[in-house]
Protein backbone atom coordinates (compact mmCIF):
# COMPACT_ATOMS: atom_id res chain seq x y z
CA UNK A 1 0.00 0.00 0.00
CA UNK A 2 1.35 3.48 -0.30
CA UNK A 3 0.56 6.98 0.47
CA UNK A 4 -0.27 9.73 -1.45
CA UNK A 5 -0.30 12.92 -0.39
CA UNK A 6 -2.03 16.29 -2.29
CA UNK A 7 -1.90 19.80 -1.71
CA UNK A 8 -4.44 21.70 -3.89
CA UNK A 9 -6.06 24.96 -3.60
CA UNK A 10 -9.63 23.88 -2.11
CA UNK A 11 -11.19 26.84 -4.02
CA UNK A 12 -10.24 24.87 -7.22
CA UNK A 13 -12.96 23.64 -9.03
CA UNK A 14 -11.47 21.57 -11.30
CA UNK A 15 -9.14 19.84 -8.25
CA UNK A 16 -12.26 19.19 -6.22
CA UNK A 17 -14.43 17.42 -9.43
CA UNK A 18 -10.41 15.69 -10.09
CA UNK A 19 -10.18 14.23 -6.75
CA UNK A 20 -14.08 13.34 -6.44
CA UNK A 21 -13.63 11.44 -10.04
CA UNK A 22 -10.72 9.52 -8.28
CA UNK A 23 -12.52 8.42 -5.30
CA UNK A 24 -15.86 7.69 -7.35
CA UNK A 25 -13.62 5.00 -9.24
CA UNK A 26 -13.12 3.23 -5.76
CA UNK A 27 -9.49 2.54 -6.80
CA UNK A 28 -8.20 4.78 -4.01
CA UNK A 29 -9.69 5.35 -1.04
CA UNK A 30 -9.62 8.37 1.19
CA UNK A 31 -8.22 7.91 5.09
CA UNK A 32 -9.74 10.00 7.71
CA UNK A 33 -6.93 10.37 10.42
CA UNK A 34 -8.34 9.87 14.07
CA UNK A 35 -6.38 12.85 15.04
CA UNK A 36 -7.97 15.47 12.91
CA UNK A 37 -10.56 18.04 13.61
CA UNK A 38 -13.25 17.18 11.15
CA UNK A 39 -12.76 13.29 12.34
CA UNK A 40 -13.60 14.53 15.58
CA UNK A 41 -16.53 16.84 14.58
CA UNK A 42 -18.16 13.95 13.23
CA UNK A 43 -17.54 11.55 15.78
CA UNK A 44 -19.12 14.25 17.81
CA UNK A 45 -21.95 14.47 16.08
CA UNK A 46 -23.02 10.80 15.76
CA UNK A 47 -22.51 9.84 19.58
CA UNK A 48 -24.64 12.77 20.66
CA UNK A 49 -21.64 14.75 21.91
CA UNK A 50 -23.08 18.36 21.30
CA UNK A 51 -24.49 20.01 23.60
CA UNK A 52 -25.44 23.68 22.40
CA UNK A 53 -24.35 25.03 19.52
CA UNK A 54 -23.33 28.98 18.62
CA UNK A 55 -25.81 31.47 17.47
CA UNK A 56 -24.68 34.74 15.82
CA UNK A 57 -25.82 37.88 18.01
CA UNK A 58 -28.15 40.65 16.87
CA UNK A 59 -26.58 43.67 16.99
Amino acid sequence: MATITLKYNSRNSRAKNLLNYVVSTGLLTPKIEKNSSLAEAFEDLEQGRIYHSVRKSKI
